[in-house]
């Protein structure tokens, strides 16, 4: 579940434009009686490369306080504008570095991001869905256990609500669908024994 953060973009900003972000939100885990979602939180930051295109990058704030550094880098790019009913279409390159306090232990996630998107209404809204993939490297993923499969996808559907310079995102994600939760120490919670449901809220600022 290293990957439990939202999409980090999914379109590109304007020519020259910085943005600053962060995010709150993680899987849903059963804590008492209660389901609630893990507080994470992130924080980021993008710059338009051109109209099509932004590199961003982003630090794990909940995962730092914890003892793991754990820092993100992007590229996004624009591969098609929305043309009526058929969505505009973004791709997106990421490298996840990871490294404890304690043994110093370091591992790289290479991701692949790609969403699509349809305006909603005459301000700037806009909803979405895509898939993340996430790559394990190694054969052996978190607390040693041997890992079934390099290849962990996580499906999301969101909302955008574009305000000025301001922006708010709501996003549901299922993480790790194909991966079992059943040996887990943490109560995950998802439509069965595979994975978990995510919710994230999000919030930007552009400059």
């Amino acid at each position: 579940m290293a990957a439990c953060s939202p999409v980090t973009l999914v379109k590109p900003l304007a020519k020259k434009q910085w943005a600053a972000s962060a995010t709150l939100g993680g899987p849903l885990i059963g804590f008492g009686n209660a389901v609630i979602p893990v507080p994470y939180t992130s924080l980021g930051a993008a710059y338009g490369l051109t109209e099509h295109s932004t590199v961003t990058a982003r630090i794990h704030s909940t995962a730092a306080l914890f003892g793991v550094a754990q820092l993100d880098a992007g590229y996004l790019r624009q591969l098609r504008k929305q043309q009526k009913a058929i969505p505009g279409i973004s791709i997106m390159g990421q490298g996840t570095f990871m490294i404890d306090r304690w043994k110093g232990l370091a591992r790289f996630y290479p991701q692949i991001d790609l969403n699509a998107w349809w305006d909603v209404g005459s301000k700037g809204n806009y909803c979405y869905t895509g898939l993340t993939s996430w790559y394990e490297l190694q054969s052996n993923g978190t607390g040693n256990r041997k890992q079934p499969s390099n290849w962990i996808p996580a499906w999301n559907v969101g909302f955008c609500r574009e305000r000025s310079n301001w922006s708010t995102r709501l996003e549901l994600k299922y993480l790790a669908p194909f991966t079992s939760h059943d040996a887990l120490t943490v109560d995950y919670k998802s439509p069965g024994e595979n994975g978990a449901l995510g919710v994230f809220v999000g919030f930007m600022r552009k400059f």
